[in-house]
């Protein structure tokens, strides 16, 4: 007999002989030592985080204790992020080298989806780019299935929050359910959210856990292509804030004005804050309307580079207007109890008590938004930027609206704000790869 014939011999007998006798042999080892151990069930998410040029963060909490690892890629997920440090629930994992502007598909392990999302787009990207504005979901959860469901339509590159998701944020059983309801949205979009009174009935823990780069504070700012977003926290405990009082620290006040001294002056700037300068409840109670401490950090801020708008809630409801030269937005029709606004207080150009979102478009030196109903209705469109050169990939086409306020507003809203600007070409600087440092101190 040869010896390849006795080799092969040997093998076929070693295998009747049985796996684990052959495990005894040095050199021979089973293929599932290899192997991973199996992701845990995930009990939520996953959800998009801190849109940056080149890369985002997925997050997602597990059963129990695991090393989080995400696959992803432009066609299929064919690479692998894994998080640093030892095994948790609470997962952060960033995606680098992403290529901007660019759609990526992406599975956490222990899902059993592939999701797709977006990447930011560089710094020097014209667009366009879509953002959905909405919030002050709080505790009518079908209502707030309906406002998700609907907005999800839109297809949005970028989601802002106004705040106020859950009632108490302490309870677990109503982020479970909050989570559940945002699925199609969060899996798909990167959401950046405002720190609302809401958030705070716990001391901002959950909201810390969930929605903030860890160590960090409530209030950030972030260039998404053409815009330049500032997030306020209008709830600084250290400040003085309870769940029924703004607080807002000198701190948070002198970073703003230095974040702003930064921005490029042709730059969109959109502020996003829970409770906002101006609010016109058609009952006031108080806490509720407008902050006159966010009121003042923002008239201060908008001498140092014209603030194009602000995005509040607080109040559920939707409002438009403009008060000492400020432009805000009250949208707050998520899915908490709706109530009515004033619609005649001098300044207020539109109003409505509606389930509502906002839904805006951003090309180059253009900017516009419509706020649309759950049935994907538009009861109101505005411009926020405008000039005389096209963008150029243009909008779809126009949208009509009717007027809410039936002041003709919507005409003074336009001229009022048209701007020229030039394009100027600025370098994308977009990071080649995440350390493994960066996955862990998130």
């Amino acid at each position: 007999m040869s010896l390849k014939r006795c080799g092969g011999a040997l093998v076929l007998l070693l295998g009747l002989w049985g796996c684990d006798k052959l495990r005894a042999f040095p050199g021979f080892a089973s293929a599932q030592a290899a192997v991973a151990p199996a992701a845990p069930p995930v009990l939520l998410g996953p959800w998009l985080l801190e849109p940056v040029p080149g890369q985002v963060t997925v997050a997602w909490v597990t059963r129990e204790p695991s090393v989080g690892r995400v696959w992803y890629g432009i066609r299929e997920p064919d690479h692998l992020a894994t998080e640093a440090g030892a095994p948790a629930t609470d997962h952060r994992v960033v995606l680098p080298a992403l290529q901007p502007g660019t759609q990526h598909h992406y599975r956490i392990e222990g899902g059993f989806e592939t999701a797709w999302f977006t990447s930011a787009p560089s710094p020097s990207a014209e667009g366009p780019i879509r953002v959905l504005v909405y919030g002050n979901n709080r505790t009518n959860h079908g209502d707030h299935a309906l406002v998700v469901r609907a907005a999800t339509a839109e297809g949005p590159h970028l989601l802002l929050h106004t705040g106020d998701m859950v009632v108490n944020a302490a309870e677990e059983a109503s982020w479970k359910i909050w989570f559940q309801e945002e699925h199609d949205l969060l899996t798909h979009a990167p959401i950046v959210a405002a720190v609302g009174n809401h958030e705070i009935t716990d001391t901002g823990a959950a909201f810390a856990r969930f929605f903030q780069r860890r160590g960090m504070t409530g209030y950030t700012s972030f260039d998404y292509g053409p815009v330049h977003v500032v997030v306020l926290n209008a709830f600084e405990m250290p400040a003085g804030a309870t769940p029924h009082l703004v607080g807002i620290s000198a701190a948070q006040k002198a970073w703003l004005a230095d974040d702003l001294r930064r921005v490029d002056v042709e730059r969109h700037v959109w502020v996003l804050v829970h409770q906002g300068p101006f609010a016109h409840p058609s009952e006031a109670r108080p806490g509720q309307g407008g902050s006159e401490d966010v009121h003042a950090a923002l008239a201060e801020a908008n001498r140092i580079h014209r603030i194009e708008a602000v995005f509040a809630g607080h109040e559920p409801f939707y409002e438009r207007g403009e008060i000492d030269g400020i432009r805000y937005f009250v949208v707050g029709g998520g899915g908490a109890p709706l109530e009515e606004p004033d619609k005649a207080f001098p300044g207020v150009q539109a109003a409505a008590s509606v389930l509502s979102y906002a839904s805006l478009e951003v090309c180059g030196c253009h900017s516009r938004g419509t706020l649309k109903n759950i049935a994907g209705k538009a009861i109101d469109a505005f411009t926020l930027a405008t000039c005389g050169t096209p963008c150029a990939v243009p909008f779809d086409a126009p949208v009509v609206a009717a007027t809410l306020s039936g002041d003709g507003g919507e005409k003074r809203d336009g001229s009022r704000t048209t701007r020229r600007r030039t394009r100027r070409r600025r370098r994308a600087s977009v990071d080649s790869e995440a350390s493994a440092a960066e996955n862990g101190g998130r």
